[in-house]
């Protein structure tokens, strides 16, 4: 009875383990051009953060949604505060000028 014990709560443990879902995701730096949301990897029907993470470049970013009409108008200066956007869809093309990397989380 004691093994039984000793087996049944290993096993509970490591399936307890094993159904933790990290539900994290990874951030998207780009940078300077034109960048579909299916082609970059973002979800779509997601609200986003952006910020611009280099130190030195400004950034435009202006996202149009899948009837070409402008969703964002966003200038970011370096190392700018978070920014949250409209959740994307996913026909929708984002374009970044500038010098600057603009985070995606």
């Amino acid at each position: 009875m004691k093994k039984f014990i000793i087996i049944f709560s290993v096993f509970l443990l490591i399936s307890f383990n094993m159904s933790i879902i990290s539900a994290s995701a990874d951030p998207k730096t780009l940078t300077e051009g034109f960048y579909k949301v299916r082609d970059i990897g973002l979800i779509p029907n997601t609200t986003y953060k952006v910020r611009n993470s280099s130190p030195t470049g400004r950034s435009v970013i202006i996202i149009f949604d899948s009837n070409q009409q402008m969703q964002e108008f966003l200038r970011l200066e370096p190392n700018s505060p978070d920014y949250l956007v409209k959740p994307l869809e996913f026909g929708s093309i984002v374009i970044i000028i500038g010098g600057g990397n603009i985070t995606f989380s």
